[in-house]
């Protein structure tokens, strides 16, 4: 999931540059020395004090940020549920998806894994290629972790959804790839 999870965290940062305002060239230094990176872990350190910052200040895409650069960039999964929780219930798409993502694989929370996923189907729009790919992954995985959390009787539903997440990853990033 790692090389999956890195390319749709890029694209959310991005995304969200696209989106928020403008950021300014000391943050976009620090996004390219945190992102690239060439040692400069105080870069890292120094941007997660400014998304937090706007974060704390009801900045939604700032907290999607924090979100990526804590958890992808840095490893540091658990921090950035909270960003990402904060910004997926302003109806972040982005966010919602990732936390599903973690709901899945680092939490085992498949219940929750739905919620996040449904959020994410309804509110990603189609206006660009990779948004549209996300919203039909979304809506995908939503009804794979529905059904997986429906035979859990007879089946793990973590290991359902872990396999469910893989194929339907696999399905989408095969095809966007041939487009």
């Amino acid at each position: 999931m790692g090389k999956i999870n890195f390319a749709f965290y890029s694209m959310i940062f991005l995304a969200s540059i696209a989106i928020a305002d403008k950021p300014t060239a000391e943050e976009e230094n620090l996004y390219n020395e945190c992102d690239k990176g060439n040692g400069k872990y105080s870069s890292c350190t120094k941007l997660i004090e400014i998304l937090s910052k706007k974060c704390d200040g009801g900045d939604m895409i700032g907290c999607s940020d924090l979100g990526y650069i804590l958890g992808p960039k840095l490893g540091m999964r658990e921090a950035s549920i909270t960003p990402y929780g904060k910004s997926c219930k302003a109806g972040i798409a982005e966010s919602c998806f990732a936390l599903g993502t973690q709901d899945i694989g680092l939490r085992g929370n498949i219940k929750k894994a739905v919620m996040n996923y449904t959020i994410a189907c309804e509110k990603y729009s189609e206006r660009l290629e990779e948004e549209r790919i996300f919203k039909l992954k979304s809506c995908a995985l939503k009804v794979a972790l529905e059904n997986c959390l429906r035979d859990e009787e007879e089946h793990d539903p973590v290991k359902c959804a872990l396999e469910a997440f893989k194929e339907i990853t696999d399905k989408y990033n095969a095809n966007s790839t041939k487009e």
